[in-house]
């Protein structure tokens, strides 16, 4: 992956995602919050649905060219890969979830459910692998 940051030590990508879980949950935002944080969210999934598409289709010309797509694939098989099954068909599916909410949509409430646990199980990994991580070591200070 060509992240700046470690996914695990991104703030902002675990900003989006919580926020992302509010707004899928149904809690009180406002009109203008609300959409840009579907905005955000919906991004890094149809991103990643993208990658995914390009990995299935074995197009690594694709993987080069569009690195986003592709490194927000790989974020979700890096820590997701193990314990869903088709990581493809989730991105696929939540990708219709929010694109719904994004158009206000009605959308059903197991196709919300498995949002959340998607981006739920994402957040978790992130989390652990902070956690799990060791901290870096400070740079030598020169007061003079």
């Amino acid at each position: 992956m060509r992240f700046d940051v470690d996914p695990s030590q991104d703030l902002g990508l675990q900003h989006v995602l919580r926020n992302g879980l509010s707004v899928l949950r149904g809690e009180e935002i406002s009109g203008d919050r609300r959409a840009k944080i579907l905005d955000g969210l919906l991004d890094i999934v149809r991103e990643a649905d993208r990658g995914s598409e390009a990995m299935q289709a074995q197009s690594l010309a694709f993987a080069l060219d569009h690195t986003p797509a592709f490194d927000r694939f790989s974020l979700f098989v890096q820590y997701l890969g193990d314990s869903i099954d088709d990581i493809g068909a989730r991105l696929a599916s939540a990708k219709e979830v929010l694109e719904g909410l994004e158009e206000d949509a009605d959308v059903s409430p197991e196709a919300r459910q498995s949002v959340i646990e998607l981006l739920s199980q994402l957040v978790s990994a992130l989390e652990r692998e902070r956690t799990l991580s060791p901290l870096t070591v400070p740079g030598e200070i020169d007061y003079n």
